[in-house]
C-alpha cells in the first residue's frame, strides 16, 4: 500500500511540474524571440 501511495505522489508532483516547466519554456522563448528582436534592430 506504501509503495502505491508513494507512486501516486510521484505522478502529482509531475503532473503539477509539467505545466510549470511549459510555462518556464514559453516564457523563455517569448523573451529570447523578443531580445533577438532588438539585437536585429539595433544592428540595423
Amino acid at each position: 500500500m506504501a509503495e502505491k501511495k508513494g507512486n501516486e505522489l510521484a505522478t502529482i508532483s509531475v503532473y503539477l511540474n509539467t505545466p510549470i516547466a511549459a510555462v518556464l519554456l514559453g516564457v523563455g522563448f517569448i523573451l529570447g524571440s523578443v531580445l533577438f528582436a532588438g539585437v536585429l534592430l539595433i544592428a540595423k
